[in-house]
């Protein structure tokens, strides 16, 4: 089937932290973006309860509506996705992260449905974007929301690989016959996540192939936390503290001042100075009216800039590749635009290598568009997309704690895959009648919440009796061209396996 068809499309969905877009495929044009019911290319990622009607409210309405009674407001869910199971209150009413982003994705789709008649418009296939950084149990709970939304999801997508899908695009379309190698750098710095990837874009006449060479990022890390650092200051300035009031004066002035923070922020990065004014910020009588600077806000968050410095450098470390050997840097999320992360990047690798032929905001959605597009029909495009990858968190088991220590890494971050690895491990206690091989995704030697993600166990039963260390237990991890994790464990001629999602 065509990936023009009009009223059955397919779909590419980028689930940002504080903006949401869409785009379809169009064949012979490429990807185009769908616009919501206001005209915009974004949609916010706010979701409000209205008590009067009994609904939900998504987008920008939603966010002035949560700046009168922001206890019916929920903002940032991205950052929630590790745990499915987290409470989040919403007018009175008990949600989760995933019930949050279905209400998100739901109302996307839902206007991209009220452009045809009732009935008419529905997609045949859609692809939903996540954070290079994501481990396996978030990027679960993405499709899961996907499927609340029913919105066919056909295929997830690491958001970096979708803005350099997006690149490779239009580079194939102008140099068609053109090969040619180029090393990438998608520098993705959103509202709440930050992923730094490196690729090794090759065209050759029958494909488009890309090749990982490094990873890195913070989930925790984006414009969420420079717009609380830079509200910080402007309290400051103004003398004032927020300690002290009610649970709804708090929720109410907060939600004020982050308004007025965010709107200072923007304009800073056109301007040099700027007037923040909000009367009335503290009842009575109490108002936020100073005059702010970019170096004031530059200053508010050089804990950031370091972090993201530091991140940068280690992944020249990480893949070996030397910043004079970036050909181009691709933008994304609305933060990469702030004047001082543009001049880090001119600084590190230079002003004439930023591509600047898209939208940082949009081009995610719009290269999961064409991803969603070759998955539907493979023949869609002149080329074979083909993508090699690398691990982003590193693989292995959980272990006796000693020293310290749990977590047995098999295969480290940015591992180039497909791969294999073997390993002899024993008993630590005699006679074990059993043994439950905990399988981990993760960075560090301790088995943490925050750090790790369970992703299975593989369970052998009826084991003879062995003294302590003179059972060996043969742990196999393979990872194949899929990306699709096979765990196998041999003890005493026993054998079990399993396939794991880890991506």
């Amino acid at each position: 089937m065509s990936g023009d068809s009009e009223k059955n499309p397919v779909l590419g969905f980028d689930l940002g932290t504080t903006f949401s877009a869409l785009a379809r495929w169009i064949d012979g044009r490429g990807p185009r973006i769908i616009q919501n019911k206001t005209g915009q290319d974004t949609t916010q990622s706010v979701v409000y309860y209205n008590p009067e009607k009994d609904e939900y409210i998504v987008g920008q309405i939603a966010y002035r509506r949560g700046l009168i009674t922001p206890e019916n407001m929920i903002v940032g869910v991205k950052r929630l996705m590790d745990d499915a199971n987290q409470k989040v209150l919403l007018g009175g009413k008990e949600f989760n992260p995933v019930d949050i982003s279905a209400i998100i994705l739901e109302k996307i789709y839902e206007d991209a449905k009220s452009k045809f008649p009732k009935g008419v418009f529905s997609s045949r296939g859609s692809v939903v974007t996540v954070p290079f950084y994501f481990k396996a149990h978030q990027i679960e709970n993405t499709r899961t929301a996907a499927e609340r939304a029913n919105i066919n999801c056909i295929g997830i997508i690491q958001e970096p690989i979708a803005a350099s899908l997006c690149y490779a695009y239009q580079l194939s379309e102008e140099y068609p016959e053109k090969e040619f190698s180029e090393n990438i750098l998608v520098f993705d710095l959103g509202g709440g996540t930050f992923d730094l990837t490196l690729f090794r874009l090759e065209q050759t006449k029958k494909s488009l192939n890309f090749e990982v060479l490094g990873t890195g990022g913070d989930d925790r890390l984006g414009g969420m936390d420079f717009d609380a650092c830079f509200a910080d200051l402007i309290l400051k300035k103004n003398q004032l503290s927020l300690d002290g009031l009610t649970p709804i004066q708090f929720n109410q002035s907060r939600q004020k001042l982050m308004e007025a923070t965010i709107d200072a922020k923007k304009t800073l990065s056109s301007t040099t100075e700027c007037w923040v004014s909000v009367p009335f910020i503290i009842p009575p009588d109490k108002n936020i009216d100073c005059e702010m600077t970019r170096e004031e806000f530059e200053t508010s968050i050089q804990l950031h800039v370091r972090k993201i410095k530091e991140i940068i450098q280690n992944l020249w470390k990480k893949s070996g590749i030397k910043p004079s050997q970036v050909d181009r840097i691709i933008r994304v999320g609305g933060s990469s635009a702030i004047p001082c992360m543009k001049a880090l990047l001119d600084d590190v690798i230079g002003e004439s290598k930023v591509w600047s032929n898209a939208n940082p905001s949009t081009s995610i959605a719009e290269g999961a568009a064409m991803y969603a597009a070759y998955l539907d029909n493979r023949g869609f495009f002149d080329k074979d997309i083909v993508i090699y990858t690398r691990t982003c968190h590193a693989l292995g088991i959980k272990t006796v704690k000693r020293e310290g220590r749990n977590f047995k890494e098999l295969i480290p971050a940015n591992h180039r895959t497909p791969c294999k690895v073997k390993q002899v491990f024993t008993t630590y206690q005699d006679n074990v009648p059993f043994l439950d091989i905990d399988i981990y995704q993760g960075a560090g030697p301790v088995i943490r919440r925050d750090t790790h993600s369970h992703i299975g166990t593989i369970s052998i039963t009826d084991l003879p009796p062995r003294p302590a260390g003179k059972l060996d237990v043969e742990v196999t991890f393979k990872i194949d061209e899929e990306q699709m994790l096979s765990v196998t464990v041999v003890a005493e001629g026993q054998q079990k396996s399993a396939i794991l999602n880890y991506t």
